[in-house]
């Protein structure tokens, strides 16, 4: 993902009063989609996927990842948080409700962000997931990716607050 969004995903923990933690924290409420397997996979939430299907390695489960955001079919992944040591965003997409795709992670400090994309914030952020894949990371703390302005951040309380205004 982009700097500028980690960056703003960590900062709106901080604001929320929320502190990082040091290890991997369970969503605050259940996502609807199926608990993700290991670390740096992409899996269609269907029934059990075998082992012998693993996701591709050197950034495969990103990618698919992206697909499956383009196409907006329910899926899971999860990946390292970029800034917070031993934190594990899980990442859900939960299909197509209202003509938008449902999209939500986990963040630092028992926090989601959870997001209603339209067909131009999906290939937004695939294009980050795919930029990951190639190890790519690019932004800063200036402006946001405009796919954002679809997403609110759920506190720990379950306010819900934008991710970006405009």
């Amino acid at each position: 993902m982009k700097l500028a969004t980690c960056l703003t995903l960590t900062l709106a923990a901080a604001v929320a009063g929320a502190t990082p933690p040091a290890a991997p924290v369970e969503p605050a409420a259940a996502a609807s989609a199926a608990p993700a397997p290991a670390a740096e996979t992409a899996t269609p939430a269907t029934p059990a996927t075998p082992a012998a299907s693993a996701a591709p390695a050197g950034g495969g489960a990103e990618r698919a990842f992206a697909e499956a955001l383009v196409g907006c079919r329910a899926a899971t992944h999860q990946g390292p948080h970029p800034f917070v040591r031993g934190f594990v965003i899980d990442h859900a997409i939960a299909g197509e409700t209202d003509g938008a795709c449902a999209y939500s992670q986990t963040m630092p400090g028992e926090m989601r962000m959870e997001c209603k994309l339209s067909v131009e914030g999906r290939a937004g952020l695939a294009a980050e997931f795919r930029a990951q894949a190639e190890g790519r990371m690019s932004g800063g703390t200036g402006e946001q990716p405009a796919w954002t302005r679809e997403c609110e951040i759920v506190t720990r309380d379950g306010k819900r607050m934008p991710m970006q205004s405009g």
